[in-house]
């Protein structure tokens, strides 16, 4: 919890080099967020992502568009910021970084064709753990520049799985298959499936299974950060 004390006692500092913010930043500095490694654009970025999931899923997971803001690289600014969002209770920078990514997919299009907007959940006991799911927080910022429903009541998760992080890809595809419960006879034809960070896709494709045997027509997925192969 240092850095949520640290944030709450120096709210005006940033989160990552501990620098003093300046009128119109927040929680991270220009300096530390221009080591944020962003994609160039929208279409770039769905590009990669399509990449990064057709090399672990080949055709057996499909999406309609896909959205990431940044590329996530180990021992990074964006690590540091991330892992202020996730574990240490700045639930605020998760709604910023949704913020960011609603944003950046006006940029590739007037208003994305989705019905609604439904984040990754967490396991209720994890939950009760960290306080709040980030992937939700994320999805409240997306939902409010996109002005779409946030849904998260269509997806539910059943089993608390372990972390994946550290996992192989065969053991992260493993670890979360059929972790995940839908409403019956859904009645969406697009959706928005929104997580953090995208390593092999694995959370997302378990997600995405459980919507379509609910009735999801169409699921579009949404991260702030796309794992680089490192």
């Amino acid at each position: 919890m240092l850095e949520e004390l640290l944030h709450l006692l120096c709210p005006n500092v940033c989160i990552v080099c501990r620098k003093g913010l300046v009128p119109g930043e927040k929680y991270c500095c220009s300096s530390c967020m221009e080591e944020f490694d962003s994609f160039s654009t929208p279409s770039a970025s769905d590009a990669m992502l399509r990449h990064t999931i057709a090399s672990r899923f080949g055709g057996t997971f499909n999406f309609e568009k896909g959205w990431c803001r940044y590329l996530f690289h180990k021992e990074s600014s964006l690590q540091q910021a991330l892992h202020a969002m996730k574990y240490e209770g700045l639930f605020n920078l998760a709604n910023s970084f949704g913020r960011q990514l609603g944003a950046w997919m006006l940029e590739g299009c007037n208003s994305p064709d989705i019905d609604c907007i439904v984040p990754v959940p967490l396991h209720s006991l994890k939950k009760i753990e960290r306080s709040y799911n980030q992937s939700e927080k994320i999805a409240e910022g997306i939902a409010a520049v996109l002005h779409k429903p946030l849904r998260r009541d269509l997806l539910k998760r059943v089993r608390n799985t372990r972390s994946q992080t550290g996992l192989s890809a065969a053991a992260r595809k493993k670890n979360v298959d059929g972790a995940f419960q839908t409403l019956p006879a859904l009645t969406v034809r697009h959706l928005l499936l929104v997580d953090d960070v995208v390593t092999t896709g694995a959370t997302m494709a378990a997600a995405a299974a459980a919507l379509r045997s609910g009735g999801a027509e169409r699921i579009s997925i949404a991260a702030v950060a796309l794992a680089a192969k490192e």
